[in-house]
């Protein structure tokens, strides 16, 4: 079997790394001491199922993984890189399953596009509470080149989610399936995290929807000055979506929230305006979710 590696034990990567013990695929778990020494003092549960994974730091590492998956936050993505020095070979994959839109340029800054694949995962509502994850679906992660060729990255990586039996998608134009997550984040992840509710609450109550939605138009305009092209349809697919998350899940912005923990608001509404601003299209709506979540933020 390949050698796969994942950096990130938070709800989405924790989910992920089950998926891959239940199929008996090793998968390692890329950590620092301090964060090893209390996996191991005090496990993760998942769905109620105690999972003993195999954690490493990277000076433990001996070898280059064929698969690196980074599913940490935003605001640890710089340190996650650093982890990183010397472990990407000449023939590693690495996949950013992040949220947004630029997580894939500032790994390649580092280690050059010709290791990744761009990638994403969703229809997972995964949560977590101390060193207990519970989720209702698995997900599906979503990836491909960005040219849409299919290559001996796309291959390796489908060979690795098809043994593992992981949910995957293999696009030919991950751009844009990029965007319209990154449209889902907007709408959903800031107006729940704002609101302060669960999706039981969004599936149902219509003008959280259409606050929602007003975000998801910023991301449409600006979508259509860089030829991604999104339109009032993904917005609409968005919402189908939504009615198929577990109602007692919640978002991880929320869950940031409610954790008093910092949020990945810099990613999302932060970069919209950025890019607003760059091609001179306004972003009201995004701009006051920027200010309000930094404004929790700063009241914890």
């Amino acid at each position: 079997m390949r050698k796969v590696l994942l950096m990130g034990l938070g709800a989405v990567g924790a989910s992920v790394a089950a998926q891959f013990l239940d199929e008996n695929y090793p998968i390692s778990i890329l950590c620092d001491e301090e964060r090893k020494k209390r996996y191991l003092e005090e496990g993760i549960i998942i769905n109620g199922k105690n999972y003993n994974f195999d954690y490493v730091t990277a000076d433990e590492i001996t070898y280059q993984p064929d698969l690196i998956l980074i599913v940490v936050k935003y605001y640890n993505l710089a340190e996650a890189i650093e982890q990183l020095e010397g472990l990407v070979g000449e023939k590693t994959i690495v996949m950013s399953l992040l949220n947004g839109i630029d997580s894939e340029d500032i790994i390649a800054e580092r280690f050059g596009f010709a290791n990744l694949l761009y990638s994403f995962i969703y229809k997972i509502d995964a949560n977590r509470a101390h060193n207990r994850v519970e989720h209702y679906s698995k997900g599906i992660i979503v990836f491909g080149e960005k040219n849409g060729q299919l290559t001996e990255k796309t291959a390796l990586a489908r060979e690795i989610f098809e043994q593992a039996k992981i949910n995957y998608e293999l696009s030919d134009n991950i751009l844009r399936r990029m965007w319209w997550k990154y449209l889902t984040n907007i709408g959903l992840n800031q107006t729940t995290a704002i609101l302060r509710i669960p999706y039981s609450v969004i599936q149902r109550e219509q003008y959280a929807q259409e606050l929602a939605k007003e975000a998801m138009r910023e991301v449409v305009q600006i979508s259509q000055a860089i030829n991604i092209n999104l339109s009032e349809a993904d917005i609409n697919s968005v919402l189908e979506m939504l009615q198929q998350l577990d109602p007692n899940s919640k978002t991880s912005m929320l869950q940031d929230v409610e954790s008093k923990r910092k949020t990945e608001v810099d990613m999302l509404s932060g970069k919209l305006c950025q890019m607003g601003e760059q091609y001179q299209i306004p972003t009201p709506i995004n701009r006051v979710f920027y200010h309000l979540i930094k404004s929790i933020e700063n009241s914890y």
